[in-house]
């Protein structure tokens, strides 16, 4: 079951909660003003029926107890719609609450518990029938009976296609949220999604006083490649150096597509030190270097590429994303200038001060 429909039920729940018990209450009320005499049994039910629902609303805030508390608001819905059925006769419509309940169980709890109560109320009516004060007629039941089992296939009917029609939207959705956070062509994290997971690692680094590393990596000669190869040999060697850089890191680091030929790799907690740190993502970043050297075999062609990456570090009381982003960037444009297809570090004076006594 998703979180989201989850709390869509629990909130459901509550509102029918309070609404029961506010109903309950105006019948009291009105059975102590003598509009609508309840009876005894009926007046002492209605009563625990609304201590009871008051009891569910505190433990609904739970949601790990929703289950427990949706059937427990449901065998007491019914119990007192029977009791009402049976110690109630000058209440001629009161079966119309069985059909309230079906239509809540299908809604609150799925479509198996919704046939299980239909079954149980048809049942409870037939047995009950004989013995009540004022019986229904033969006619009455039959109406009765197929009126339960109609409402039964419509609610079954309509939770089947809420249903589908819910997954369909979050799989909408989802789709949305990915091309919103992803790069459409190698499926990694844009500039939005990484921004989010850096400002993260900042926060998780001023917590637990460890040191992360950010790198901006540009692909050298890439409009070469794209112009003499066509594009589409270009966007085979973005997806391949994508899959490569993924190959590089840990599963708790990010490989993001900025645009173009521009990669970024952020790799948060890395020590507590500055040094420690900056010696750990020098490692990644040789490893990188030694994986995109290798030769591409791009359909028909097999090209070489090659790398220039920019290496910070960033503590807990870094500056914002923007000037991590900068260093990073500006030390990329120093790789260039040497020669290409190399690293270049640009560290922040205030972070090696953070992470070093």
């Amino acid at each position: 079951m998703d979180d989201s429909y989850r709390a869509f039920q629990r909130k459901t729940l509550n509102a029918a909660l309070i609404g029961l018990t506010a109903l309950a209450g105006l019948f009291l009320a009105a059975d102590g003003l003598n509009l609508n005499h309840l009876g005894t049994v009926q007046l002492q039910a209605t009563a625990v029926f609304i201590l009871l629902n008051l009891t569910l609303l505190v433990f609904n805030r739970d949601p790990r107890r929703y289950i427990i508390v949706a059937g427990a608001a449901l065998l007491i819905s019914f119990a007192l719609i029977t009791s009402a059925l049976l110690f109630v006769p000058g209440d001629e419509l009161r079966l119309v609450w069985y059909f309230m309940a079906i239509s809540g169980s299908y809604l609150l709890l799925g479509r198996v518990t919704g046939m299980v109560l239909t079954v149980a109320t048809v049942a409870t009516v037939l047995v009950a029938n004989p013995g009540l004060p004022v019986p229904f007629s033969r006619l009455a039941m039959t109406t009765i009976t197929l009126s339960l089992v109609s409402s039964s296939v419509f609610f079954f009917a309509f939770t089947t296609y809420a249903g589908s029609l819910y997954r369909r939207l979050q799989e909408s959705n989802s789709n949305l949220v990915q091309l919103s956070m992803c790069d459409a062509l190698t499926r990694l994290p844009n500039r939005r999604l990484l921004v989010e997971r850096l400002q993260r690692a900042v926060v998780d680094g001023r917590r637990s006083g460890r040191i992360g590393a950010l790198m901006f990596l540009d692909l050298d000669r890439f409009k070469e490649i794209n112009d003499t190869l066509g594009h589409d040999v270009g966007d085979l060697l973005l997806i391949e150096v994508s899959r490569r850089l993924q190959s590089c890191v840990r599963e708790t680091d990010t490989v993001a597509r900025m645009g173009g030929d521009e990669f970024i790799v952020l790799l948060p907690s890395l020590a507590s030190q500055a040094d420690a740190a900056l010696l750990t993502a020098k490692k990644v970043g040789a490893k990188i270097l030694e994986t995109l050297n290798e030769p591409y075999e791009l359909g028909a062609h097999r090209c070489l590429s090659t790398p220039s990456i920019g290496l910070t570090v960033f503590a807990g009381d870094a500056q914002d994303v923007e000037a991590i982003f900068k260093r990073a960037d500006t030390a990329m444009y120093q790789a260039k200038g040497a020669g290409r297809n190399s690293v270049r570090t640009l560290v922040d004076e205030t972070t090696t001060q953070a992470g070093n006594p």
